[in-house]
């Protein structure tokens, strides 16, 4: 039998003790930074597992003469690392573009490419790209899931303060690469999913500003990667009560990973998350339905 003092499960890293089930057995406790990245972690291997799957599938049924890949991939990124990213990694920091480095290569990132543009996912090249003769043409279409706390936005000495953040949100950050073996473009959204709609959107906003600077880690001077920066607000379903953000923002991540649409299209995303929240049962159940899913997951695991 566990104690509060040794952990219960280590699930790929993910580490939780009897006193975070215990937040998720409550119907009233704020998830904490461990509860939320076990539930990221367990999606990158449900999630992960199924996206491998299909990309081989396609793989196998790709067109020889089309020469045409797509490459699909899922990440979903643990808290504590964000936080680092915010607040303790600083531009006068003498190791800073080595460690945006090392997390640039780390989410396998595209490499430097001859275009970087927001909001236009899909837009294609020139005509000598699309006319070039049996060039193998490569998609490689990435969605990160981001949750992101209030905090994320706070000064490095609000930052400090012990028992500091109130409220989790989802960013969503996709990533579409065209490349035709002659040039390359890359294409970034950011869609940002809010159960308490606005209250974490100058903290969004932070996370993708400097998530921008990890992309541009790949790139050259000459590339460059834009300072402004676009984080389109969603409609989603919204909690009624001060203590189910978490639980919230790790409900929407299920059902967009679930679902196939790299298709950059904010109308989808809100469609897709008020059916999903409807099926779940709603401000009745979808909140408390998942908190048992994921501590039965984690005792089953233990």
């Amino acid at each position: 039998m566990a104690n509060n003092h040794s952990h219960l499960l280590n699930y790929h890293d993910a580490i939780i003790y009897p006193s975070d089930l215990a937040l998720l057995d409550s119907s009233t406790a704020w998830l904490n930074d461990a509860c939320m990245n076990f539930q990221m972690t367990r999606l990158q291997q449900t999630q992960g597992d199924r996206r491998g799957a299909t990309k081989e599938e396609e793989r196998k049924g790709m067109d020889d003469d089309a020469g045409c890949i797509d490459q699909l991939e899922d990440m979903f990124i643990d808290p504590s690392v964000l936080s680092f990213l915010m607040h303790q990694l600083t531009e006068d920091d003498e190791d800073y573009d080595d460690e945006l480095s090392n997390l640039n290569a780390s989410w396998n990132l595209p490499k430097p490419p001859t275009s970087v543009h927001q909001c236009d996912g899909m837009k294609k090249l020139g005509k000598e790209a699309l006319h070039a003769q049996k060039s193998t043409q490569t998609h490689q279409r990435k969605r990160i899931f981001l949750p992101i706390s209030d905090q994320f936005g706070a000064s490095r000495s609000t930052f400090a303060r012990p028992g500091g953040g109130y409220h989790w949100s989802l960013l969503l950050w996709e990533i579409n690469t065209h490349s035709d073996g002659f040039s390359a473009s890359v294409g970034v959204d950011f869609h940002h999913f809010d159960s308490s709609r606005g209250y974490n959107a100058s903290a969004a906003i932070a996370v993708a500003k400097k998530l921008l600077k990890v992309l541009g880690a790949s790139m050259s001077k000459d590339d460059g990667v834009a300072d402004v920066v676009e984080v389109l607000e969603c409609q989603t379903p919204q909690q009624r009560n001060g203590y189910d953000c978490g639980v919230f923002a790790l409900g929407f991540t299920e059902a967009l990973s679930a679902s196939d649409d790299y298709g950059f299209v904010k109308e989808d995303h809100e469609a897709l998350l008020q059916s999903h929240f409807e099926e779940k049962g709603g401000h009745g159940e979808f909140a408390s339905g998942l908190r048992k899913q994921i501590g039965d997951d984690i005792r089953a695991l233990a």
